[in-house]
């Protein structure tokens, strides 16, 4: 069944779950407002402006989605992972475990040694000494970047599910923020459009806002979480693909 979405939509399995998803959860929050505001200014007036109201906001999220999703996803690196890790990237969770001064994780400094080595071995790179890395920090950080791409290449060549399948999480986490930073603000333009015309202030818009932003501040965390999830599980993936052949 998801295969034949796939095709469908002409999306791999990542563009699906960890752009597509997040973009249909806000483009239907967003729907439901909009009705919700639209509604009561088309009744008692003629038959198809009700259904218009119904319409045009579900027609808009259908023949939109494919452009907004890529917005969203643009959104999502431009506010969350610019503010928490920084424009250059090298404060990634994946950046900051090969680091020896890094102690925040559940990565070994034995596991740590040995994907060192492999790196070494493999691709000829050196991550920096624990004193190099005091000394030199954003330095160290940018090697320890270049590497996280070779480790990302051949776990992904290796066809590893579960590293797939903790990126898509991450992902999913993370667009949807980048969706809640355009569909929020439009949310509470059409609370104010409600309350203006009819002075009530709790109303299904209302609720809708209150569960909507209960559920940013709920992702925000575990969107911080998946990302830490995802860079052991890719770290610790990479030093079993080559522990094992050893």
């Amino acid at each position: 069944m998801i295969g034949k979405i796939e095709k469908l939509l002409k999306m791999d399995d990542y563009d699906l779950e960890a752009v597509f998803t997040p973009a249909i959860v806000n483009m239907l929050i967003l729907d439901i407002v909009f009705t919700c505001t639209l509604l009561p200014i088309a009744e008692n007036t003629s038959w198809w402006r009700p259904v218009l109201a119904i319409a045009a906001p579900l027609a808009a999220a259908v023949v939109l989605t494919r452009f907004v999703m890529h917005i969203f996803r643009g959104v999502s690196r431009m506010f969350f992972e610019d503010t928490l890790y920084r424009k250059d990237r090298l404060r990634f969770p994946t950046t900051s475990m090969l680091l020896l001064g890094d102690n925040r994780t559940s990565v070994s400094k034995m596991m740590k040694n040995r994907v060192r080595e492999n790196l070494k071995t493999l691709y000829n790179i050196t991550l920096p000494t624990k004193a190099k890395e005091d000394a030199e920090e954003m330095e160290a950080r940018r090697t320890a970047k270049d590497a996280v791409y070779y480790i990302r290449k051949a776990v992904a060549d290796s066809g590893d599910t579960m590293t797939r399948r903790k990126l898509k999480r991450y992902g999913m986490f993370r667009n949807f923020l980048g969706g809640a930073v355009i569909c929020l603000p439009l949310s509470v333009a059409c609370w104010f459009i409600d309350f203006s015309r009819t002075g009530v202030s709790i109303s299904i818009i209302h609720i809708a806002l209150i569960l909507y932003l209960i559920l940013v501040v709920i992702d925000f965390f575990i969107t911080k979480s998946a990302a830490v999830d995802y860079a052991e599980t890719l770290i610790t993936t990479f030093d079993k693909l080559n522990h094992d052949e050893a």
